[in-house]
C-alpha cells in the first residue's frame, strides 16, 4: 500500500490558520514518479469565502514542478483511495492523532470511459454523493465538490533549491554561503509551480459537523491525508 502523510493544523476560535506541513511530497522521489495518481502534493483547509459556516477541504496530487514536464491529464485510478483525515483536540487541548472523522475519496469510470468521483463521509453531506469529474457536485444538503484539473496553488522555487542542494556538494565558497549564492533573492520571485497542472479533490464541510461550538469556542482540530492502493 501507497501511504504518505500531510498534516495541517488549524486553529479556533479566531480564526483558520494553517499551520506546518510535515511532509510533501510533489514527484520528488522514485516511489512517487512510479505513481504519480497516488503522489499526494499538498492539503488546503481554509473557511468558504462564501459562507462562513462552511470549511473547504482540498487534496491535490499528481503534479510536476519545472523543469519536469507538465501534466496534463486528470487522473483517475479506480484502485486508488484518498482519504482526508480530520482530527480534534481533547479537552488539554492535545491531538491523539486519531481521526474523528474520515474523508474518502473514490474515482472510477463509466462504461464510455468517463471519469466520475465518489465522496464519503463528508461533514454535512447527508450521506455518499457522487458524479462527474470536471464539473461541481452537490449534496443533498447543498455542500459542494469538485475534482479535476487546476493550477496547483503550491508556491516553491525549486530550481533555487535544487541549486542549494547541487551546491553543498563542493566545497563552500569564501565567506560562505550567502542567498545569491543559489539564485534566491536576486530575482523576480520564482515559482517553479506556477500553470503547471494538478488533479484537485475540493469539497465543502459543514463547519459546526468537523469543529461543534461548546462554551462559545471551537476545538483545534488537525487534518492529514493519506492514499492507499488495492492489491488487485
Amino acid at each position: 500500500m501507497l501511504r504518505k502523510m500531510l498534516l495541517a493544523a488549524v486553529l479556533f476560535p479566531l480564526a483558520l490558520t494553517a499551520g506546518v506541513a510535515i511532509a510533501a511530497d510533489h514527484a520528488e522521489s522514485p516511489g512517487a514518479d512510479a505513481d504519480p495518481a497516488g503522489d499526494l502534493a499538498d492539503v488546503f483547509l481554509f473557511i468558504s469565502p462564501e459562507n462562513p459556516k462552511r470549511l473547504v477541504g482540498s487534496i491535490t496530487f499528481g503534479g510536476r514542478p519545472l523543469p519536469r514536464s507538465r501534466t496534463d491529464i486528470v487522473y483517475c485510478d479506480p484502485k486508488l483511495i484518498y482519504v482526508l483525515n480530520i482530527g480534534r483536540a481533547n479537552a488539554a487541548g492535545t491531538f491523539t492523532n486519531t481521526p474523528a472523522i474520515k474523508v474518502v475519496a473514490r474515482f472510477g469510470k463509466s462504461d464510455t470511459g468517463r471519469c466520475g468521483v465518489q465522496l464519503e463521509n463528508v461533514p454535512g453531506a447527508g450521506g455518499t454523493f457522487s458524479g462527474a469529474t470536471e464539473v461541481v457536485l452537490t449534496s443533498s444538503t447543498g455542500l459542494r465538490a469538485f475534482a479535476g484539473m487546476r493550477n496547483d496553488p503550491f508556491f516553491f522555487d525549486a530550481e533555487g533549491y535544487n541549486g542549494m542542494i547541487a551546491a553543498f556538494a563542493t566545497p563552500p565558497p569564501a565567506g560562505g554561503y550567502v542567498v545569491s549564492s543559489f539564485g534566491l533573492g536576486s530575482r523576480a520571485r520564482r515559482d517553479s509551480f506556477a500553470n503547471r497542472n494538478i488533479t484537485a479533490v475540493v469539497f465543502e464541510m459543514d463547519l459546526d459537523v468537523v469543529a461543534p461550538l461548546s462554551g462559545g469556542s471551537r476545538p483545534k482540530i488537525q487534518a492529514w491525508a493519506t492514499t492507499a492502493r488495492r492489491a488487485n
